[in-house]
């Protein structure tokens, strides 16, 4: 089967291997102690279009950023922002459905920004359940005000540029 799928993917069955371990130490055994749970895109869509704005708001300010704690807590034992960034960065490389980019740097006479964007697949209301959560991490964490623009499928943030962070 590995063989098979190796091929497939056009690997080697070592390569595949080698894929299937960084996976399962990055993402499963840290998965397996938290209550994240895995379901369709299509399925998590359709259950958001049935919340409010309002409500998708507050549920991305509190519970989605109290899982993405839990699990940044679990996977790098500590809950700074870098490590909370880390670990959207995972769940946007293990997450079909979420495509983060590295945060960019963007800088003009006035100020230093860095800029994130984020592509989904759960139309606007996922764009507004983002938004909560990316306006949470950088208030919280930074206590910056980030610059936040969305469609239905992309989320922009943008927030002042910190001398500890690299670009």
């Amino acid at each position: 089967m590995l063989e098979k799928d190796a091929q497939e993917q056009n690997l080697s069955a070592n390569a595949l291997i080698s894929k299937i371990m960084t996976r399962y130490v990055e993402w499963d055994r840290n998965v397996e102690k938290t209550s994240f749970t895995i379901i369709s895109s299509h399925l998590f869509k359709a259950l958001i279009d049935e919340v409010s704005e309002e409500k998708l708001d507050e549920i991305g300010r509190t519970l989605v950023y109290q899982a993405v704690k839990e699990l940044a807590m679990v996977e790098f034992g500590k809950t700074d922002f870098d490590t909370l960034l880390n670990t959207v960065f995972l769940l946007s490389k293990y997450d079909t459905s979420l495509r983060l980019s590295a945060p960019s740097s963007s800088e003009n006479r006035v100020d230093s920004q860095y800029i994130m964007t984020m592509r989904h697949d759960w139309g606007p209301k996922g764009s507004v359940l983002l938004r909560g959560f990316f306006d949470n991490i950088v208030r919280s964490e930074l206590g910056k005000q980030p610059t936040i623009s969305f469609t239905d499928d992309v989320i922009t943030v943008s927030f002042p540029r910190l001398s500890k962070m690299h670009p």
